[in-house]
């Protein structure tokens, strides 16, 4: 039997040059924007700082965060683009839907 749930893999890189305070600040605001859309976070892992194949924004490498995530309706994609390209500490992100 198919389930009912959505589930995408939302992953972000967050600039490596800030401290580890202000990192936090970026994830609790993901997880708040997250929770906004009625998404449940089933695991959040972090796959440290890693070089990245070309430079974005001047930066050569990239603090990588992976959420999967499950919800009950599709995300509003727009909305949640709209508010990750807004913060400045993240340099790149990807959604999939799984």
């Amino acid at each position: 039997m198919k389930s009912n749930k959505y589930k995408y893999q939302i992953t972000i890189v967050i600039n490596p040059k800030i401290e580890e305070k202000e990192r936090d600040g970026v994830l609790k605001k993901v997880e708040e924007w997250l929770k906004a859309e009625g998404v449940e976070t089933m695991k959040n892992s972090h796959f440290g700082i890693k070089e990245l194949v070309y430079e974005i924004r001047k930066m050569r490498k990239g603090d990588f965060w992976i959420y999967e995530v499950e919800s009950q309706k599709p995300i509003r994609l727009k909305t949640l683009n709209l508010s990750l390209n807004r913060e400045t500490n993240i340099i790149r992100y990807l959604i999939l839907k799984n």
